[in-house]
């Protein structure tokens, strides 16, 4: 289980910050789900010990 939160949270960092290039977009949206996904992935880093 935590290993798969440290997946989540490093997918939804990585899909943030990709799609965090389009300048045409709000940076708001995307800042959000890089929040979201360090949650996720230390959530997991916390439930691993």
């Amino acid at each position: 289980m935590a290993r798969l939160l440290q997946l989540l949270g490093l997918s939804e960092v990585t899909l943030a910050l990709i799609l965090g290039l389009n300048p045409r977009t709000s940076m708001g949206t995307y800042m959000t789900m890089a929040a979201v996904g360090a949650v996720l992935f230390y959530l997991g880093r916390w439930l691993e010990r």
